[in-house]
Order: structure tokens, then C-alpha cells, then sequence
């Protein structure tokens, strides 16, 4: 999980004070001690297996809004508090409150629709009387109306006012106060040197904190501090926290001058989320800028935007008054903030505010801006101010902007042009990397400010084709709606037939276990790396010793107190290459190569004891991260393969020219990697976070130098993956086996999101060349095309092989000449992504034909067809045109050229993409299925993981229909290296297909077996068979084993249609809808086959839109690393409409049941979005005299700077008519 309450996983609900309803709050934000007097409700209690499950729980399940089930519980949990807080909520109120959580898997769009039936405005509302809970001393439901409520939870200390004083392990101090005097009274006795008041502690989010002050003062309960008084002016209590804030502009926005609270309200809805604003106070927001000037505090920004005023109060009682700005320049030691005075305004004073993230929810500002102006009936200005954050630390307000603007008629467009170039000179903008760039936050402050003046002009006064200029997209989405279209044959049930996971519903009351899950044993310790800090260079001397002295560590190893090989890949592996060091011996190939392991008694002593070791380094060299550099570079770049062309036409009208380049993607799973071991009589047991733990057995026996026998490897379930923890995991697992095998006690290392990050490698980037020769109509005579992938600093996993099945997509590729090649760059070594190597060949491939498109003015759908392999994938043309009719596509296309003749600041997109999608490989798995005499019941013990992919699921589905028993009577053991030895890695969808074979193969085994037996009987039941052939003598346990020789080939074919809307002026965007068409085959289960297209669509989408990782290019250090500037799509960046649609009457073959591979080709179609989002682009540009056919680069993800800088909007096109 993240630590820093970014991902919502660890939510769960409180009671903080007597009377008030349950909270969601982020429980990583929270030091227990805070916790004091608090009423927590975790997911255990909610529902569970012996006290019955609660209907958001069977709710969930049943609408498979669970996959990996690594967030579903922080997803419960947020819910519950919602429903617990807040009445008649609306179904928007839950997709906009739910921003609190992330997930990686599902796409969303299960998870919503499950919340939504809670909501007061569904169709058929769902029932949750029982999430009542019993009154405390009746033990009855509890009626909320006894005299005796409001003190249910009241104890004793809750009625009197004391100081609490806890001395912490570390000899830290926390002290929770209960009024201003006792605060004042603690900083004058322990002075201002170390200390720091505490509310909701927050601010670790934005700003990690690895050290706390000595002295921890806890003013959440200081009652002084909260709540409001209206006189003249509106009091607020600046340890009001965001939410009860939020409360207190409703109510008072309905009293006359104050309705411009309503405009603050709504932008608060925007900051953070609703766990942190349960949580963050106005104070601690406001302190996060005072001590950081770059952070873009949303507060801040409302508060200095109206002319607020701030009081604070020394330690030694003097109270004073001041402006915001006054506010940054105060010296606040020792000093607290007692409220914000916010003034009454009248109907002729205007407010409008903005926000522009990098996703629409749960992001911090990329710049935010406040416009207030006072103004006549003649609109002349009497007053205003303009405030902006996030384009420096040192500039909020365009004072000469302002004063200019005093006595100008404000809608005017001479007025407006002459405030522009004023603004343009007198921003300052700075480098905040790894935010945008200066040149687009500039940009965007310029368009807020003329976008703030559209949405006050009169409409009498302002073009039409302007007014859209003045919508905020992200308040504007609508709910959400989707719809999903297949056909099941019941007659082969259980076979086809669309069933939740078979372990939602334990996901989902957070009783499925994962690795981490394993109780704390005796004697264990905890274990980190040590990363180096330079990105190339010779390490020259390691100290350990100031580490080694702090309390609670115990140990630190290097490459040399390894026993054995130094590696954790190896070349005789399958799908290895070569070795990779575990730690670093001598030679630093990349910034934050793991050089050392801290052992100590916690989790938290061995990270930050790791940060105390000094590595001193010589030759240090600058290095290169960019792939599009190391590809000129011979010594870099190594030719893999190629594809000749078979011919060349001769129709030559246009020869086209260019490059395109895709970065690196995070993996981001929930549950980070971890390891946990310990010794046994043999050898060791180990528990890691694997989908290959046949490497991992293999690899920790070599680097400790003893038998693999001795190694016993077993995994349940993993937290997400999506091929990260194929060999990447390696590396932890063998630093975590070896501190158990130097010490001989057990380890647990837990990998945190941060070193993660940093450590370990992603997506590969990629970057291709390509020179196309066309006709009139579009139609390659030649193409001759490289494809390059960086695989970081070592090339170790050759995924690049993919691409020469797939370079040419779904089109005649007798005219291409493709070649490929293998990059180093000084990065981490890059490894296995959902679709790798394919989703790099269809993305380029892709845009390839989107550019002929333009450079001819065709009709890009015409340009796809028209170079379309119709005798190999013919299927496809019945696909485009089934879509073509189920999307409303031609009507859709009118109203998309109308809508961009008629807007000229919004503007929309719609694009087609085709795929085709194939994958064949050797596999080795071991399939045991055992059934037991005494009731018949089936154990399956198969070589696969459930990554939340639902192998298990269809495991059970496939053994049922072939036994023909019930399902409940089947059941999936974990994946242990004793019972499935020898297996290959579970990845590519295969292993699921593959389970099916090895299922059917033990199935028919053991049905041979019985059928002697049931010949001699009369109608037996399962149970009375099973009996009698145990009675016989008969093996009840089958062994199926899939080998090379159960390859199966076959294409995945699909067709995806997107809409999108833009804003030209921010870069801001939305999906509007999605119609996506894929030949699944026959689904073996189609609800988890659309759960796995969706979250397979929506990972592609954020790849090549909002997830962008940014690297120092002087150092190589990776800049964003975390949830704060790491932004995967939250649950309101998917699509309003999302319709899936399977290919009817398709069927792969019989050996798999007529299935196909569904978990990766999604992924790939995720390149519509910005195919969509390049039309609206243009249509854009156009408008700014730039033709159609003038094609742009934009390299890596469409994020709302690219697409920003990309419309190329003019200061002088900003206008009111």
C-alpha cells in the first residue's frame, strides 16, 4: 500500500468524538496514539464468515467488482462510512465521493455500479437496515433516539479536560491537549526547537516525513479550534477539519452575502479526498504552505482569493490578525492558528476558482487560480484580486494585472487582450520538476484567467461559439452509465456461465489471506535494502557502523556475505537471458541499485536505518535515461530480429517520415513486494509475493548454495501484478532468504511503494522509425519500420521477440520491412507488462495509419480497411461493421463535426482502432486434482497463480462441467513448489488456458477410472461412486501435466470506438464513450471475461494518457514514485458510457473449451483514447490557422500538458466575441 493515503486500501471507518457519525479515514495517516478515544470499525467487523456477511459485501461479490482483492476492503470501508454519514446520497455522490479509492484491476466500473445500488436515486435501491448497529446497553438495534445517544461512547475523561502524555518507544512524546492554554503551556515549557501540533496528519502525504519531532502535540481535540460563528463576518476554527468545513459553507452560503461560499464549497470537493478531508484541518493546510511555497494549497488560494483574514496566537498569548500573503512571511514557531475570517460579499462582488490536476479526482493541482471582481452595473471594475498557484514559490498574486483591471469595463475585448499581455509579463513561473513544464503552466495560468472571464461575461455579450469555454469538465461529468452485451449457452452450464470469482466474497470482508497476512512469528526480524545514490559509478567503501548503533538493528550484509550466486535471474531460467546482481558488487549500473540489507526488529527501524548508511562512490558519470538517445547509439542498441517485405508497389503518391515514442509504465499493484521466511528442519519455507515461484526456488538455492528440495515455496493469492512479480520479485525473495539463512530466524521484508518505485523495473519504453510509401488511397506500397525497446541497463528479458509476430497488427504486411532491437539505457532493468512487446507493435502500428489518415485527409476507419489482411483476418470486417451499427457510429460522427464547428474551447474526438492479438508459447504446468471418499468433495492443486484474473474460478468451472458435481463441492489449494514443481511462470493469459487442459486431463482420467465401477451400479450418485471406488481400490487422485505439446493458436481479434471531449485551454479531458467489441471465444465465464477486458482497457488508457514517470536527466533519479505524482485513473477517468460487446458465434477449438486469452489484448486497444484525443486536437489547431495534415509529435502519455500544449490556442484568439 501506498503509506501516504493516496490509494484508499487501508481505509476503515471511526468515531472520533461522541455523537458524530463514522468517518472513512486513512488509516497509514494516522499514529495510533491519535487514536485515542476512538470507535474504529474495520473491515472484520462490518461482515464476516460467522456472523454474516453485510449486503455491500454480497453486493460487491456479486457484481465481481473484486479481482485481485487487494483494495476491495478500503473500498468496503469507504462505503460503509459514506452510508454511515450521509443520507439520501445520490448515485454521482458515490462516484464522486469514492475518488478516495484506487484500483488497478477492474477498470471501476463493477465496483461503481455495486455502491450506486445504495444510492436513494437507483432504479431498485438496495435494503441495508442491518447496517444498523446495536445499542451499546440493550444490545438491541439501536433507534438512534433514546436519551442516552449522544453518550453511548461518552466515558468519563470525555467529561473533563486533561492533558494525556504518552512517552513512545523511540522517547518521542505525544501529548493530546484540550484547549489553547494547554498547548501554549506545553511549548513554553518544552520550547520551539522540536515539536510539531498534530490534527489530522496529513501532510505526510504530500511531504513523506521519515523523522517526527521529539514533541507530538495532538490538537484534534481542542474544541477552541472548531466549528464557526457568524457575525459580520463568517469564524471559522482553523482545526476545522476539511469535511465539517465543506458542512459549514452549505449552511451559511443561504444567508445573504455569504452565497459565494457555495463556490468554495465546491472546490474543496476537489481536494484530496473524502478519507484525507475527514482527517486534514484548515490549519494543517495552511502550515503545508507556509513551510513548502511551492505547495499549490487549494485553502490557501480560496482563502487569499476573497481577502480572508488569518488569526494567530503566540505561545505567550498575543493574538494578532493578518493577510494571507502576510501569513507566508510569519514566523510561526511557537504559534498557532486560531481561525480564518471570511468577509460577506455583495451581489456585485464575482468569485470564480479553478483546479487542473493531472487526473479528474485525487490529485493535487497542477495550477489552481482564484478570479474575484467587484464590479458595476456597468461592469467596470472596482475592485479584484487574481491569485494562481503552482507556477512558483514565490508568486501568488498579478498585482499589476489587478490594478490595471480597476476601472476597465471587464468584458471588453481590448480590456481583455491588453490584461493578457500584462498577465503573460508578469507571471513567474519556475521549474517545479517533476511538475509540467514551465511553458504549460504558464499556458494554463493564462487560459484560467480568460476562462474565469467567460464564465461571468453576459450572455448577451459573449460569441455562442465561446460558451463552452467557461464548463469545467470535471464537475460536469454526469454519472456514469455502461452496458455489457454477450450471449451464454446454459446448456453447456457450468461452462459459459457468467459467475462472480469463487473468492470474491472473502475479498471482500477481508478474510483472504496474502502473503503478508501470515501472523508475526517468533523471533522475526525485518529486513531493507540500502540503495545507492548515484546512477553510475564505483562504489568505493560502504559504512554501516552509525546504522548498526541505533536500537533495534541487528544486521547488514553486501554482495560479499552472499553464500552462493549473486543473482536473481539466470540464464538456464526460462525467459531469462543473463544475471542480475541481487546487490550491487562493486559497478552501479542505476540510481537506487539496491548495494546492502539493514536487518532490525520493525519494518520502520530497518528503513530508516537504511538511510544512515554511508556509500562513499568514485567515477561518478552523468547518465542517459532516454531511449530515443541510446538508440543512435551502435553500442547501445543490438539488432534482435526482423521481417523482410515479400514486395513493393509502385503506386507512390505520398512518402511519410517519422518517429513515435512510448515510455515506461508502473505497475502499481496494491500489494507491494514482500517475502516472508523462515528455517525448517530441511531447509527454509518461504511466502512470496511470486507468479514464478518455480525461478524463486530455483534462485534462492543457488544464492544461499544449497539443494532446491530444501526449499518449500507456497502462495496463495497475489495483490495485483500484472507481470511485475514474474522476475522482478526475485530480487526480494533472495534478500529475504538470506537474512533468515545468516541469522536463522524469520524475516519478512517488505518492499514500500516508494522503493519499489525506484528499485525495480517497468513497462519497457519504446520508440520506433518508420518510413511509409502510400497511394491515393492510403494503401502501403512500403513501409520500412524499427521498432526499439529500452530495457533499462541490461538486457535480461527479451520482449521484444513479441513484436515479430504483431508488428504489423491486423494488415497485409507484405510491403513492411520490420526490424527490432534491444536498447540499454541507465535505467532499472525493465520486465514484463500486461501485453508486452504487442502493446508496443499495435500502439505504433496504430498511429501509423492515424497519421496516413491525415496526411492524405482520409477517412482514417477507410485508411484501416483499405490495408486491412482480409484473407487472414477477415473477421474483422464483420467486427467494424457490427460496431459501426451497435455505436450509432455515423450519427455520432455528424454530431462530433458539428459540435467542433460550433465550439471553439471544447472540442471532441471520435476514432476507431482495430487489433488483432496473438500469442503462442511452450508451457509446463503440473494439474493435481485429488477427491476425498468420505463426501466426494475435489481438491485442485494447479502450477498457477490467482492474480485475480479468476483462475480459479474457471479451474472450478471446468472440473464441474466434466464431473458434472456442483461447484461448492470443488476447491482450489494455494500453489506450492512441492506439489507443482517445475512450472512456468503464470503470465499471457496462458495459464489459464492452460489449467483448463490440465484440469480436462485429470478429469478424464479419473472418469476412466470410474467408469468399471459405475457400470456395475444403478444410477449412482457422485457420492455413492466416489465411495464404492475407494472401497475398490481405486486412485482417486489424477495428475494432468501440459507440456509443449498443447500449444494452441489463435487470433484475438477487436474493434474499439472512442469519444472524448476536450478543453482546449486547460488540456483537460474526459471519455464520453467507449464501444468495444473483442472475440473472446466462448467465454469460459463471460463476467469475469468482461472484468478482465475492462481493467485491461483502462490500465492501456492510463499508460498512454495520465501515467507519466519522470527522471532527472543529470542524475537518473526517477522523480515520481508515488501516488502524490503518480497518477494510474481514478474511478471519474473512465469512460460516462462503456459499453463491451463479445463477437457472437465464436469458438477458439475444443481442447480449450472454445476460450480464448482475454487478460492482455484490452490493454492494447487503450490506444484509441489518444487517437480520439488527437482529432479533438487538431480540430483545435485548426482553429489556430494550423492544417489538418500538419501532423504533431506527442511522445509517451496524452497528459493534460501534452494535449495543452499540443491545441496550441493564441492569447489573441482569447476573446468575448
Amino acid at each position: 500500500m501506498c503509506l501516504e493515503g493516496g490509494c484508499g486500501a487501508c481505509i476503515v471507518s471511526a468515531v472520533k468524538c461522541p455523537g458524530q457519525p463514522p468517518q472513512a479515514v486513512n488509516s497509514c495517516l494516522v499514529s495510533v496514539t491519535s487514536c485515542h478515544g476512538w470507535d474504529i470499525t474495520t473491515i472484520e467487523n462490518v461482515g464476516n464468515r460467522l456472523q454474516g456477511y453485510h449486503p455491500l459485501q454480497t453486493t460487491l461479490a456479486e457484481h465481481n467488482g473484486t479481482q485481485c482483492g487487494y483494495c476491495t476492503p478500503g473500498w468496503v470501508m469507504s462505503m460503509y462510512s459514506l452510508l454511515k454519514s450521509e443520507s439520501n446520497l445520490t448515485m454521482l455522490d458515490v462516484e464522486r465521493s469514492l475518488s478516495s479509492n484506487l484500483c488497478r484491476c477492474t477498470g471501476y466500473r463493477p465496483i461503481l455500479e455495486a455502491f450506486k445500488r445504495f444510492a436513494c436515486d437507483a432504479s431498485q435501491s438496495k435494503d441495508i437496515t442491518d447496517i444498523e448497529e446495536l445499542c451499546k446497553k440493550t444490545k438491541d438495534m439501536c433507534s438512534r433516539n433514546c436519551k442516552d445517544f449522544d453518550w453511548c461512547f461518552v466515558s468519563k475523561d470525555d467529561l473533563e479536560s486533561i492533558v494525556l502524555e504518552i512517552e513512545l518507544k523511540d522517547g518521542r512524546r505525544w501529548i493530546r491537549v484540550q484547549t489553547v492554554a494547554d498547548i501554549q503551556k506545553i511549548l513554553r515549557t518544552i520550547g520551539t526547537d522540536s515539536y510539531m501540533l498534530v490534527a489530522g496528519n496529513t501532510a505526510k502525504g504530500a511531504y513523506p516525513i521519515i523523522d517526527y519531532p521529539w514533541t507530538l502535540i495532538d490538537i484534534s481535540d481542542v474544541s477552541e479550534l472548531k466549528g464557526y460563528i457568524h457575525d459580520q463576518n463568517l469564524i471559522v476554527g482553523a482545526g476545522t477539519t476539511l469535511t465539517e468545513f465543506i458542512k459549514i459553507l452549505k449552511e451559511v452560503s443561504n444567508i445573504e452575502f455569504f452565497e459565494y461560499l457555495g463556490i468554495i464549497d465546491k472546490h474543496i470537493d476537489f481536494v484530496a479526498h473524502v478519507a484525507v478531508r475527514n482527517l486534514g484541518t484548515i490549519a494543517g493546510n495552511l502550515m503545508l504552505k507556509h513551510g513548502h511555497r511551492e505547495f499549490p494549497s487549494d485553502i490557501f488560494l480560496l482563502l487569499e482569493s476573497i481577502g480572508a483574514l488569518i488569526t494567530i496566537i503566540s505561545q505567550a498569548g498575543l493574538k494578532k490578525t493578518i493577510t494571507l500573503s502576510n501569513f507566508l512571511n510569519e514566523d510561526m514557531r511557537g504559534k498557532i492558528i486560531l481561525n480564518v475570517i471570511m468577509p460577506p460579499l455583495c451581489k456585485a462582488c464575482k468569485l470564480v476558482t479553478y483546479k487542473v490536476a493531472p487526473r479528474s479526482r485525487n490529485a493535487h493541482a497542477i495550477v489552481n487560480a482564484g478570479f474575484f471582481y467587484k464590479v458595476n452595473k456597468d461592469n467596470r471594475v472596482l475592485t479584484c484580486r487574481i491569485v494562481f498557484g503552482g507556477l512558483s514559490p514565490n508568486f501568488n498574486r498579478a498585482t499589476q494585472t489587478e490594478k490595471y483591471l480597476v476601472g476597465k469595463t471587464l468584458f471588453n475585448n481590448d480590456t481583455l487582450q491588453n490584461s493578457l499581455k500584462i498577465l503573460s509579463n508578469e507571471l513567474i513561473v519556475t521549474d517545479l520538476s517533476p511538475e509540467p513544464s514551465v511553458s504549460f503552466r504558464k499556458k494554463l495560468a493564462l487560459g484560467l484567467f480568460y476562462k474565469g472571464l467567460l464564465s461571468l461575461c453576459p450572455e448577451n455579450i459573449l460569441k455562442s461559439q465561446y460558451r463552452s469555454g467557461a464548463v469545467k469538465l470535471p464537475e460536469s461529468r454526469p454519472v456514469s452509465t455502461a452496458s455489457q452485451s454477450f450471449t451464454t449457452d446454459p446448456s453447456v452450464w457450468p461452462l459459459n456461465q457468467p459467475l462472480p470469482k469463487s473468492e470474491a466474497l472473502i475479498q471482500c470482508a477481508g478474510e483472504a489471506k496474502y502473503a503478508e497476512d501470515i501472523p508475526k512469528l517468533p523471533n522475526e526480524v525485518f529486513a531493507a535494502f540500502v540503495l545507492s545514490t548515484v546512477a553510475l559509478g564505483t562504489i568505493a567503501s560502504i559504512d554501516a557502523t552509525e546504522a548498526l548503533q541505533q536500537m533495534g538493528v541487528l544486521a547488514f550484509y553486501t554482495a560479499k556475505d552472499i553464500p552462493g550466486l549473486n543473482s536473481f535471474t539466470s540464464p538456464d531460467v526460462t525467459d531469462f537471458t543473463t544475471d542480475e546482481e541481487i546487490l550491487c558488487s562493486g559497478e552501479v549500473q542505476y540510481y537506487n541499485q539496491p548495494i546492502g540489507i539493514i536487518v532490525a526488529e520493525s519494518h520502520y527501524l530497518a528503513n530508516r536505518a537504511a538511510l544512515i548508511v554511508k556509500v562513499t562512490y568514485t567515477n561518478v558519470r552523468k547518465p542517459e535515461v532516454d531511449v530515443r538517445v541510446n538508440k543512435r547509439n551502435p553500442q547501445k542498441a543490438t539488432f534482435v530480429g526482423s521481417a523482410e517485405a515479400t514486395s513493393k508497389g509502385n503506386d507512390v503518391s505520398k512518402i511519410i517520415k517519422g518517429s513515435r515514442t512510448i515510455n515506461g509504465q508502473y505497475h502499481f499493484c496494491f500489494e507491494t513486494m514482500m517475502c516472508v521466511s523462515f528455517p525448517t528442519e530441511e531447509g527454509l519455507k518461504v511466502y512470496p509475493t511470486s507468479q514464478y515461484i518455480d525461478a524463486n526456488q530455483v534462485l534462492i538455492a543457488r544464492s544461499l548454495n544449497i539443494e532446491e528440495s530444501r526449499i518449500d515455496v507456497e502462495v496463495r493469492r497475489l495483490g495485483g501484478s500484472f507481470g511485475s512479480k514474474i522476475s522482478r520479485q526475485n530480487m526480494v525473495t533472495t534478500a529475504c532468504t538470506l537474512v533468515t539463512y545468516k541469522l536463522n530466524r524469520p524475516c519478512r521484508f517488505i518492499l514500500p511503494l516508494r522503493n519499489q518505485t525506484r528499485v525495480l523495473g517497468k513497462r519497457m519504453p519504446s520508440s520506433s522509425d518508420y518510413e511509409i510509401g502510400v497511394n491515393e488511397n492510403g494503401v502501403i506500397q512500403y513501409l520500412n519500420y524499427d521498432l526499439y525497446n529500452d530495457n533499462g541497463f541490461i538486457v535480461n528479458e527479451t520482449l521484444i521477440r513479441f513484436t515479430l509476430d504483431q508488428y504489423f497488427n491486423c494488415y497485409k504486411r507484405d510491403a513492411w520491412n520490420y526490424k527490432c532491437f534491444n536498447v540499454i539505457t541507465d535505467t532499472h532493468s525493465n520486465t514484463w507488462f500486461r501485453s508486452p512487446g504487442t502493446l508496443e507493435a499495435i500502439t505504433s502500428t496504430e498511429e501509423m495509419m492515424e497519421r496516413i489518415s491525415y496526411e492524405l485527409g482520409l477517412d482514417p476507419l477507410q485508411v484501416r480497411m483499405n490495408n486491412l489482411d482480409t484473407t487472414r483476418y477477415g473477421d474483422l470486417v464483420e467486427m467494424v461493421n457490427t460496431l459501426i451499427v451497435d455505436s450509432n457510429y455515423r450519427e455520432r460522427r455528424n454530431a462530433v463535426d458539428k459540435f467542433n464547428v460550433e465550439n471553439r474551447w471544447k472540442k471532441r474526438g471520435l476514432r476507431f482502432t482495430t487489433m488483432k492479438w496473438s500469442v503462442s508459447a511452450p508451457f509446463f504446468l503440473n494439474v493435481t486434482l485429488s477427491v476425498y471418499h468420505g463426501d466426494g468433495s475435489v481438491a485442485i492443486n494447479h502450477g498457477g497463480i490467482e492474480l485475480g484474473q479468476g483462475i480459479n474460478t474457471k479451474a472450478i468451472q471446468v472440473c464441474a462441467y466434466y464431473l458434472n458435481i456442483p461447484l461448492n463441492k470443488i476447491h482450489v489449494k494455494p500453489t506450492t513448489s512441492m506439489l507443482n514443481p517445475n512450472n512456468s511462470r503464470t503470465a499471457g493469459s496462458l495459464t489459464s488456458q492452460n489449467v483448463q487442459i490440465g484440469i480436462e486431463k485429470c478429469c478424464k482420467q479419473l472418469l476412466s477410472r470410474l467408469e468399471p465401477i459405475k457400470q456395475k451400479m444403478t444410477n449412482p450418485t457422485w457420492e455413492q461412486l466416489i465411495a464404492k471406488a475407494f472401497e475398490e481400490g481405486i486412485n482417486l487422485q489424477a495428475n494432468g501435466y501440459v507440456d509443449g505439446s498443447d500449444i494452441h493458436d489463435f487470433d484475438v481479434f477487436g474493434v474499439t470506438l472512442a469519444e472524448v471531449e476536450v478543453d482546449t485551454l486547460t488540456g483537460q479531458f474526459q471519455i464520453i464513450r467507449v464501444d468495444l467489441l473483442e472475440d473472446v471465444g466462448r467465454s469460459i465465464n463471460p463476467e469475469l471475461t468482461i472484468g478482465q477486458i475492462e481493467g485491461a482497457f483502462i490500465m492501456g488508457t492510463g499508460y498512454l494518457t495520465s501515467e507519466e514517470l519522470v527522471y532527472d536527466r543529470s542524475s537518473g533519479e526517477l522523480q515520481t514514485d508515488r501516488t502524490w505524482n503518480y497518477f494510474v485513473p481514478g474511478g471519474t477517468d473512465i469512460p460516462q458510457d462503456f459499453r463491451i460487446y463479445f463477437k457472437k458465434k465464436s469458438y477458439s477449438n475444443d481442447a480449450i473449451l472454445g476460450s480464448k486469452v482475454i487478460s492482455e489484448p484490452a490493454t492494447c486497444m487503450g490506444v484509441v483514447i489518444p487517437l480520439a484525443l488527437r482529432e479533438a486536437i487538431t480540430s483545435s489547431r485548426l482553429e489556430s490557422g494550423i492544417a489538418t495534415n500538419s501532423w504533431f509529435n506527442i511522445d509517451g502519455p496524452y497528459t493534460v500538458e501534452k494535449i495543452g500544449l499540443s491545441c496550441e490556442t493564441k492569447l489573441e484568439d482569447f476573446k468575448f466575441y
